[in-house]
Parts: structure tokens; sequence; C-alpha cells
């Protein structure tokens, strides 16, 4: 059941209380809706992507310039992916690789409190959930179409590896979830307060607002946080009145981590190779398919690496110049917050690119092209990256949210160093070598993916995470998390399939842990009251 309206001061009396109605929510509710238990899925946004629904997500940020907060993450039913950019294109889906969850001695806080394995049979039903390929089968799909020349640069130190892009969209479940009975969805209705009861271990009620003011009291016996990776933070923070839930030791908010995404160079090819033969390492116009390289797991741990992937894009020469390149860093800073501090470097360089601007301009399909580099990086778990409560208050009187995004010199090094693992392959093949261009820490602009990642990080010990293995917040009974905030390491893999699988394996999980606390409340009542000493 869908419900446009709501009663003022209504009290919903239900099972799981989902917050946030993206792919993670919308995942949960169908799954557990479908073995009968009642599920009321909030969502701040509409049906449709609106301004006024955008509004609620600004924010405040500093560290490095980011996303503005209200233009990289979606207010409405089927979450972010519904971004307009994504719309058009897909979302890139695959996995994390093995490494991504093992613990690395060399690399403090890395690793996952589950194994890569643990994951697979939910990354297999989240391939059809999200209509896309095996991978096994999408990986064969991509080889008979690469050429021999691109499959030769795999060696030992460095493999191919693929990319889906997804059109999945997850608002077509609207008119599924709208024929169960056991199911209320709640549009344009935040989530204002979450609030315990009397021991401070479990959800008593959540407490939401309507675009109009109309207050609701749900009352459930669960209750799911999928508001993403900032959201999620900001409501444990605001959280019990203030005080904060699941924060005992000073963790929610902290890791937060975005894609180290840039233009890292080109490669110079030599005389005798062509763009034909290494250019199925980036996605073609319309593709389902793109493929990338990386350095192999066994050189990563070797070197003490961090996992990258590179692709290979075909550009006019003329967008190599630092003209070009400024300007287009200029445009991409203004979305951003707090704004870049190169400014004048690179309007220089803007002044002085009229002809390399008429050279752009005027490129066509048959212009002289050249392979631009493009690096997608994860960044090393970093406790002073991190979301936090801003000072500024929404039109409810929430705190919004303030991010802090840090990175260090370690993860631009990391970068840099597998880059060469690939110049050296490429040399060796007799293929060039890359021209490297980038200046991290400096000129260069770290553009990020929109994914916001780390700030409930799953951790077996309550002091070193929020979420237990189970996505269980670890000092709150009946309160999970569902999304990116979860992960406690990133990988270079976009994030909604692992998203989907983890949805779906604690959706698994739900009817368990209700059935659980069931027997318990059963035991308890059963439990004879003890009487106290009888006067004569």
């Amino acid at each position: 059941m869908v419900s446009q309206a709501v009663a003022h001061d209504e009290e919903i009396l239900t099972d799981v209380c989902i917050i946030g109605a993206g792919p993670a929510g919308i995942t949960i509710a169908l799954e557990i809706a479908n073995r009968g238990v009642r599920v009321c899925l909030l969502e701040a946004g509409g049906r449709d992507v609106e301004r006024r629904f955008q509004r609620q997500s600004r924010g405040e940020s500093d560290g490095y310039p980011i996303y503005r907060l209200d233009g990289s993450r979606l207010r409405a039913f089927g979450g972010t992916v519904r971004h307009p950019r994504i719309w058009d294109l897909g979302w890139a889906a695959r996995p994390l690789d093995p490494i991504d969850f093992e613990p690395r001695e060399d690399l403090p806080e890395f690793g996952w409190p589950v194994d890569r394995e643990d994951l697979d049979p939910y990354y297999q039903r989240a391939e059809d959930v999200c209509r896309i390929h095996p991978f096994d089968v999408a990986t064969a799909i991509w080889s008979k179409q690469a050429s021999a020349d691109a499959l030769s640069l795999e060696n030992g130190e460095l493999e191919s590896t693929i990319f889906q892009f997804a059109t999945t969209a997850f608002h077509d479940a609207w008119d599924v979830l709208s024929t169960f009975s056991n199911v209320r969805v709640l549009l344009e209705t935040r989530a204002a307060e979450i609030k315990v009861d009397f021991t401070g271990r479990r959800v008593d009620s959540i407490v939401a607002v309507r675009g109009s003011r109309e207050r609701v009291v749900i009352r459930p016996r669960l209750v799911i946080l999928a508001a993403g990776g900032i959201e999620n933070a900001r409501l444990l923070l605001a959280a019990n009145d203030g005080r904060g839930l699941g924060n005992e030791h000073d963790l929610v908010g902290r890791y937060f981590a975005e894609r180290l995404s840039f233009h890292a160079g080109h490669v110079v090819l030599s005389n005798k190779t062509s763009l034909d033969h290494l250019d199925r390492f980036h996605r073609p116009e319309g593709a389902e398919i793109a493929g990338a390289l990386r350095v192999t797991e066994k050189v990563q741990q070797e070197r003490h690496l961090r996992n990258v992937v590179f692709f290979l894009v075909p550009r006019p020469v003329a967008a190599t110049s630092n003209a070009v390149r400024s300007l287009t860093t200029l445009r991409k800073a203004i979305a951003r917050r707090p704004f870049i501090s190169d400014v004048g470097w690179h309007m220089r360089n803007v002044l002085a690119g009229a002809r390399d601007f008429a050279d752009f301009a005027m490129s066509r399909a048959d212009s002289p092209q050249i392979l631009a580099l493009r690096a997608q990086g994860e960044q090393a778990p970093n406790r002073e990256s991190r979301v936090t409560l801003g000072s500024r208050r929404d039109d409810l009187g929430m705190p919004v949210a303030r991010v802090t995004w840090r990175m260090t010199q370690e993860d631009y090094r990391s970068i840099e160093a597998s880059a060469r693992v690939l110049d050296t392959v490429l040399r060796s093949r007799g293929f060039g070598y890359i021209e490297w261009t980038a200046h991290l820490g400096s000129t260069t602009l770290i553009e990020a993916n929109n994914h916001h990642l780390g700030t409930t990080r799953m951790h077996a010990d309550p002091t070193q995470g929020v979420v237990d293995p189970d996505c269980r917040v670890h000092s709150v009974e009946n309160l999970f998390v569902a999304g990116s905030s979860v992960f406690p390491t990133y990988g270079a893999s976009n994030p909604t399939l692992t998203i989907v699988a983890l949805a779906l394996r604690l959706a698994d999980k739900v009817p368990h842990v209700l059935q659980k606390s069931l027997s318990v409340r059963r035991v308890m009542l059963a439990k004879p009251k003890k009487l106290g000493p009888q006067l004569s």
C-alpha cells in the first residue's frame, strides 16, 4: 500500500521501518515484504526528482573540495541512481575484489570482518536484481571483442577487468510495492527523531515529518537506516535527542571516503601501435561493458599498494593541453565546496591557451587522437576524514551535515606507483609509454564519483566499528544500517552492486532477528514475577 497522505500525529505499528528508498532500502523492502514482514518505508523525496526536496540535502563542507551536498545525492524514490547523468548513461556495476576484504599488515585498518566468499552468493543474486550479466559471462563477451594486443598486456603484474553498466531503475519497484498489503510507503516524509526506550539499547520510535508538517510516529520492532553514506551518519549523530546513537567510541561519521578519480595523463603510442590496439579499456558509447586495467593483487600486496583501475579513453590531442585541462578543472570546481585554492594558476593557463582552444573546438572524429589515462582508485581509511553535524540547521531544526574530506600523500603515491607498473608493461610490449601530467596534492582536481563511503564502518570490535558483521549497530539491539556507509575499506569498484548484495544479505537476516526477538519477549512474559516480602 502506497500512502500519499497521513493523518496528523498518526501512529504506525510495523515490524520494520526502513529509512531511505534508494537501492538498499527498496531491495530490502521487496525481499522482506515477500516473506510476510510488515514494512514501513520512508522516503524524504517524492516519486520524481524535485528541487524543493533537493534543498533538504544542503550542508557544509571543508577539507578537500567536494561536490555540493545537495547536488551529489538525490532525494527521490529510487535514490541517487536517478541522477540525470546516471539516468542517461547507466550506473557502473562491479563487485569488490577479494583483496578489498583482506586485512593488510602493511596497511592499518584495511579489511572487512567478512570474506569475499561470504558475499559471492549475494553478488550472484544482485546481478539478477540489477539485470546485468553474470560477471564470468560479461568477461567472456568483452574478451571476444578485445584485440590480441589488448589482452597481451596481462603479464602477472597487470590484468584486465570489466565494469558493466546497468540501467535498472529502482523506482520501478513502486508498482510492485503497491501490490503488498503489508507494505506502507510514505513519500515526502523525513525522519526527524530516532528515540530509544528506557534501556537506551532499543529504538522505541521514529518521529517523522511530512513537508506540510504532519507528524507521524512509527513504532517498529526493527529499524534499518538506508539513507546514504552522509545521511546515515547525520541521523545517528542527531538521534536520541541530540545525544547520538552508536557513537560510544566516537566513530560515527569518521572514515568518510570518496573515490579518487582524475585525469592522470595519457599514453604516448609507439609508431607500430594504433588506437585500435588498445581501445577496449574504456566504455564505447552505448556499450553495456567497459574494460579497464589494474595491478594484480599479488603485486598490490608485495608493493603495499591500494586498489586502483585505469581507463584508456580516446580523446583529441588538444585535450592534453594545459589550457583545456585547466578550463575543465574550473568548470568542475564550480559545483564544489570549498572552492579550489589554485584558481590563479588555472586562469593563467586558460588565458594563454587561445590556440589550444581553437584546436580543441575544431577536433573531429578523424582528428588525431590520444589515449587519456583516467584513474579510479581508493583512499586508505582515514579517521580524520569525517561527517559531523554542521553549525546551520535545516527547516526541521536538525543540524545539517558537515563533510570534511581528507586524503593523504600516500594515497596519491600509491596510484602513481600503480601507473608505473602499467607504464613498464606498455614499454615492454613496445606499445608506448605513459606521460604522467597529474600534480596530485596541488593543481590536479580529484574529481570523486559521489560515492559516500565508510561513515558507519563495519567491524567485529565495537571499539573499531559502528556496526557488527551483520550490519547491526553494536550498542542498539534493533538498529541496522544498509548501504556504502558500512564499508570499512573501499576498493576501486563503484559501490552500488555491493550495496545491493549487502542489502540482500541483511534482508535474509531480518526474519530471523524478528523471530528471535519475539521468542525472547515470550520468555520474558512467561517468567513469574518475583513477589516482595509478605506482611503477616
